[in-house]
């Protein structure tokens, strides 16, 4: 009866598991998407941009469609890249430096105003490429986690040991943002790693050589008659 506990505890940690990283995986395929979408806009915006600029009041013409497409979906694009779309940033011709500089959330209204340069959209165009090419190694590391059961089991075991922590979220305790900053850390993840594999350890033994003699072994060596 407890080898069958045991194994449907595995089982459904496991399952959990591998709906984890299939969902990881759709998540970043949507954000590739979104942030090709995007680049490939920005990329169109800025060229028909240029080659109408007028070099007397610096405008060129504004694609209105993609113009509020581009503001519209800044925010999120902003949010999505993190510290990839946050650079020191030189204005042209000056001699200061603005440090944790925004880049694409500051660069888009440029262009309507005619204060936008070759630099702005440089530095635009590489954190997006940098972003994307992250994503695309997150990828490949999923990809391999798909024919991988000790890596469902260690996601699953995770988002297990979670569950305290989403009901401190839930009834308001801690934010969304702290939930996430809590699962993300190096110190949870190494912690919740251990414990996964003691817990996994422990259920094989116990399969192997049945509760009561693992009972009896725990309990010396913990000194417990």
């Amino acid at each position: 009866m407890i080898t069958v506990i045991i194994l449907s505890c595995f089982l459904a940690v496991v399952i959990i598991g591998f709906i984890q990283i299939f969902n990881k995986h759709s998540q970043i395929l949507k954000r590739i998407d979104f942030a090709g979408e995007y680049r490939n806009k920005f990329v169109e915006f800025s060229n028909k941009y240029f080659k109408t600029r007028n070099p007397m009041n610096r405008k060129g013409d504004l694609d209105g469609d993609l113009y509020v497409w581009l503001t519209m979906n800044v925010s999120k694009i902003q949010n999505h890249l993190g510290s990839f779309g946050i650079i020191s940033y030189k204005p042209a011709f000056q001699n200061y430096i603005i440090n944790n500089y925004p880049v694409i959330i500051n660069t888009i209204p440029k262009f309507r105003d005619g204060n936008v340069d070759n630099l702005d959209v440089g530095s635009v165009d590489d954190c997006l490429l940098r972003y994307i090419g992250n994503l695309e190694e997150i990828l490949i590391d999923l990809k391999r986690n798909f024919s991988n059961p000790i890596i469902w089991f260690r996601e699953g075991f995770r988002e297990v040991f979670s569950i305290p922590i989403f009901i401190l979220n839930w009834f308001g305790v801690i934010s969304t943002r702290t939930l996430n900053s809590i699962k993300e850390s190096l110190i949870y993840k190494i912690i919740s790693g251990l414990i996964a594999l003691v817990t996994l350890v422990s259920g094989v033994v116990t399969i192997i050589v049945g509760y009561n003699e693992t009972l009896k072994f725990i309990n010396s060596m913990l000194g417990i008659e």
